[in-house]
């Protein structure tokens, strides 16, 4: 009895690691998974955010870091082609 409990746990235990490594939060441009850092939309604009587990679910937590982004630097002098 008591090895059968081990067996059904450990299966148990196995099954849900399998199953967190499917996880993914989504967001508009697509989905990202667990552990993954996107920019994503939130109340305050553009924003890095980590995909995480809370409890069963999966979800966004906000990096309070803006995304990354490029710049162009245009010429300083007056001259023109």
């Amino acid at each position: 009895m008591i090895a059968t409990m081990a067996l059904l746990i450990g299966a148990l235990t196995a099954s849900q690691a399998l199953a967190g490594e499917e996880c993914t939060c989504r967001h508009k441009d697509g989905e990202t998974a667990l552990g993954q850092i996107a920019c994503i939309r939130s109340p305050n604009g553009m924003t890095m955010a980590r995909c995480e587990r809370v409890l069963n679910n999966t979800s966004w937590t906000f990096l309070n870091q803006p995304c990354p982004t490029a710049n162009l630097s245009l010429p300083t002098d007056n001259h023109t082609l």
